[in-house]
């Protein structure tokens, strides 16, 4: 059964509002569309009057067929909106938000996708509470092309934290909060507005750091979906740059004048954040054999805005040992990341300070 843009299904009756809206933004990608819709079908569990799917297509002329043929396994309601041109990651972002009927909203992009079992996990949760919650984090699973899982991100125990503990543990861990993982009320996406594009890719952060501001989060130790690391996907296909250091910072700045945490704090928080980043994507391109790029992003490094930041003593000893190998010959870069990628400070940078399950304090 399909909603139209009102919220009636095909048969012309409103429908009773809906606990959950998984939206599906996508973008010229039919073949993974397809297999996101099909994990959210299968993740249900028997829970259809609950939930509904909503597609935001930014190339209906590419995957229109696909998601309406993977819909059709789906026997709850659902939405597919097919935009006339590409309107860009974050109005997808938005479109799904104000197409959809649910009183929470998940976002599973189209290379990723949910686990078996998950929506149950998500609406016992949600009805668990006394107090409703705003913001609820779940575990992710980050896995590569193939499926194979590189890195858990999960949590230990189920906490809520205020605004200061989310939004420091936001700043200070890259890995904190992922897509696929976080389930906000419409309410609470109404209340701070839509996702800025003009942040590019880092619109997602921007918008946690309001919403973490505001309202805080509960941390749940239930992983429900997958978060895809691949070549293609829409953060590693785009440039990481001065310009995207920039949007980072901008988002800082953001965060400072929420008032929620001191300067000292997020100032902090900054310095770790921006030099894990630049190290994570120089560590990429050091894996592809790619020196020349490597070496633009260790050269990031030396941006006034950069430098005025001051030191990592937390990423000093990988910084050091990547300015090394940036200017070693190509030949002896490979067996040396093969040795590299076994000492634990080098496998931080790779993301996995958010490996295995995380205690929160409450």
């Amino acid at each position: 059964m399909f909603l139209d843009a009102r919220g009636r299904g095909s048969d012309g009756y409103d429908r009773p509002q809906l606990t959950l809206s998984v939206c599906v933004p996508t973008f010229n990608r039919p073949v993974l569309v397809q297999r996101a819709i099909a994990s959210i079908v299968q993740a249900v569990s028997g829970r259809e009057r609950e939930v509904e799917i909503v597609v935001s297509d930014n190339s209906p002329d590419v995957s229109e067929q696909a998601c309406r043929q993977a819909l059709e396994a789906w026997e709850g309601p659902s939405l597919y909106v097919g935009n006339p041109q590409n309107v860009g990651i974050s109005a997808n972002f938005n479109e799904c938000i104000a197409r959809a009927s649910g009183r929470y909203v998940l976002f599973v992009c189209d290379d990723d996708r949910l686990l078996p079992g998950a929506v149950p996990a998500i609406l016992d949760a949600l009805a668990d509470r006394d107090q409703p919650d705003r913001v609820i984090l779940f575990g992710v699973d980050a896995v590569d092309a193939a499926g194979r899982v590189l890195r858990r991100h999960e949590f230990q125990n189920d906490v809520s934290l205020g605004a200061r503990g989310a939004l420091y543990s936001l700043l200070s861990d890259n890995r904190f909060a992922l897509f696929p993982g976080v389930v906000v009320s419409r309410d609470a996406y109404a209340a701070v507005g839509p996702f800025d594009a003009g942040l590019g890719n880092a619109t997602d952060i921007e918008m946690w750091v309001r919403l973490f501001s505001r309202y805080g989060v509960r941390c749940v130790p239930r992983t429900i979906s997958a978060y895809t690391a691949h070549a293609d996907s829409a953060t590693q296909s785009t440039a990481f740059d001065a310009d995207a250091v920039k949007k980072l910072m901008e988002i800082f700045e953001r965060a400072r004048n929420a008032g929620v945490l001191s300067a000292k704090t997020i100032n902090r928080c900054e310095v770790r954040y921006i030099h894990s980043i630049i190290l994570a994507t120089a560590f990429l391109d050091l894996r592809a054999g790619d020196l020349p790029e490597a070496r633009k992003k260790m050269a990031l490094f030396d941006l006034p805005s950069v430098r005025a930041l001051g030191p990592s003593a937390t990423w000093l000893p990988v910084r050091l040992i990547f300015s090394v190998l940036v200017r070693c010959p190509s030949a002896f870069v490979g067996p040396l990341m093969w040795w590299l990628n076994r000492l634990e400070v080098v496998r931080r940078v790779r993301g996995s300070r958010g490996h295995g399950r995380r205690r929160l304090p409450a």
